[in-house]
């Protein structure tokens, strides 16, 4: 039986966070595919609002730990990174580092993904004929100066990743360098560089363009790269 049950839903980017920090810390885990309604397999459908009461995917069911349920994407990723890898890789190792990660976090379910997902959902979910344009063209803009903010702290010297400013061996769940399959090492990343991946990776789709953030354009093409990274994609496609 796998150690964790992932609800999801095709390539939606919320559930993408998680499936890379799983794959990052090597846990078993399977996937359910939930459908965007409110049938019996639905995520507004009673059978699944008693796991997540807001009726929206990401969730997960940890069969670990007395098959303890976690909603919200940010909270998942803070919970398998505490509960799956012991040293902080994810979370921060000291209270300064933690915080950091925290703040970034935060900036990434509060300010992008909302926003950002605001801008698909005009687009693709909900096209209004006659819509002002103005009222497109403010999450298109702001998803665009979160993206300024996002390069200009890759802009800072040295800097290769959002929270933390290090570039080490990432573990498995268990602390060895190598991932289940004992194939398989990665550079180490923190929980907001998968959180903002997996919406800013998806901006092309909307033809939200990111040619004025050269750094941010390289640190998306770096990531893609990460076998972590890799793993979850080809699963997203698998599904």
């Amino acid at each position: 039986m796998a150690k964790i049950t992932l609800f999801g839903h095709g390539k939606t980017p919320n559930p993408h966070k998680v499936l890379i920090l799983l794959e990052e810390l090597g846990v078993d885990y399977e996937i359910v595919q939930k459908e965007l309604n409110d049938s019996p397999n639905g995520i507004k459908h009673e059978n699944f609002t008693k796991i997540n009461p807001n009726g929206r995917v990401p969730a997960i069911i940890d069969h670990t730990n007395d098959d303890f349920v976690v909603w919200e994407s940010g909270t998942i990723l803070s919970y398998l990174a505490e509960r799956f890898e012991s040293t902080g890789k994810y979370l921060g190792k000291s209270l300064k580092e933690r915080t950091e990660v925290s703040e970034w976090l935060a900036f990434q379910i509060s300010g992008n993904g909302p926003i950002q997902g605001q801008v698909f959902w005009f687009k693709f979910y909900h096209p209004v004929k006659g819509l002002d344009q103005s009222v497109y063209d403010r999450y298109l803009n702001e998803t665009l100066r979160v993206y300024g903010v996002l390069e200009k702290r890759l802009s800072e010297p040295g800097r290769e990743y959002i929270a933390l400013d290090r570039l080490t061996i990432a573990g498995t769940s268990n602390n060895n360098s190598f991932n289940r399959e004992h194939q398989r090492v990665s550079d180490e990343t923190s929980i907001p560089d998968i959180a903002f991946y997996a919406w800013v990776s998806i901006a092309g789709n909307a033809d939200i363009s990111t040619d004025k953030f050269p750094k941010l354009q390289a640190y998306v093409s770096k990531l893609a790269e990460l076998p972590s990274f890799k793993a979850a994609a080809s699963k997203l496609v698998a599904h």
